[in-house]
């Protein structure tokens, strides 16, 4: 995808900061190519339009597409189905970009959290409007050890579990930054919170070096969502889900026909679940 921008603001975001782009731009033009998986998003086309971007997108940009619609609808019903067990708890977005899942989550008892760098966050309250009391913006740095603490702050502190999601950020983060995220989680969340994060095969990551060298680096992969749960003994794996189920149970076959050379599902997400303190 190609960008043009008439903000200052975006602008002056450095290139990985830039990729939020990426999938608001998907959830903006993506449902015209795949309706069935429109996830109506009442934000995203506006905000493109407020920020006077323009999005070129050609044939190439499809799979990308798709992969966004198909996390977001994924995320939407994981998340909805979180809130009918917990319908008190409250919802992150670590690395939020200018998405907005409390507009589909929100339940008019449960508290919404998005976070992101601060020059992301600046830009998220100068475009989405506060619609809620219960929906908040916070400054987080997800490489910095000890941000926990910062998020602790706020969230409720009456141990409810909390929905934690996490997309489109693993990938681009270092093997060792991917531990310290996953061991802020594991250490800190109460039992009981889940987390949603979406992940590329290493196949992948080599991939998209060669087919997208403009784009920042993909740097971490996994070959299948237990890579991430072994990476804390709290971390449970509930569920793993394929992009593959996207294209039809024709995809899925040929999934598991190349597995052997691809060493897992080349893109998709994890359901897991925190258990209890050590």
């Amino acid at each position: 995808m190609e960008f043009r921008t008439g903000s200052t603001d975006f602008d002056s975001l450095e290139a990985l900061p830039r990729t939020l782009l990426i999938p608001l731009s998907a959830r903006a033009h993506g449902p015209r190519i795949f309706p069935s998986l429109n996830p109506e998003d009442q934000y995203a086309e506006a905000l493109l339009a407020a920020a006077g971007i323009e999005a070129k997108t050609t044939a190439a940009d499809a799979p990308v597409m798709l992969n966004v619609l198909w996390r977001t609808q994924l995320i939407k019903r994981l998340g909805q189905a979180f809130f009918e067990r917990h319908p008190r708890s409250t919802g992150v977005n670590l690395g939020s970009g200018l998405a907005h899942y409390f507009q589909w989550l929100g339940n008019g008892h449960n508290s919404w959290v998005d976070t992101d760098l601060p020059e992301v966050i600046r830009l998220r309250q100068s475009l989405i409007p506060q619609t809620s009391k219960h929906c908040h913006n916070t400054a987080l740095d997800l490489k910095k050890p000890g941000w926990w603490q910062h998020l602790k702050s706020h969230t409720s502190e009456n141990g409810r579990p909390l929905l934690l999601v996490c997309e489109g950020v693993l990938m681009y983060l270092s093997a060792s930054q991917v531990r310290a995220l996953l061991r802020e989680i594991g250490d800190n969340a109460p039992e009981g919170s889940e987390l949603l994060v979406d992940f590329i095969s290493p196949w992948g990551v080599q991939l998209q070096t060669h087919w997208a060298p403009d784009m920042p680096p993909f740097q971490w992969g996994a070959h299948n969502a237990m890579d991430i749960a072994r990476m804390h003994p709290r971390l449970e794996l509930m569920a793993q889900h394929s992009v593959a189920e996207a294209y039809g149970w024709g995809a899925s076959w040929a999934e598991l026909c190349w597995r052997p050379w691809t060493g897992g599902t080349l893109y998709g997400l994890a359901r897991l679940r925190v258990g209890e303190p050590g």
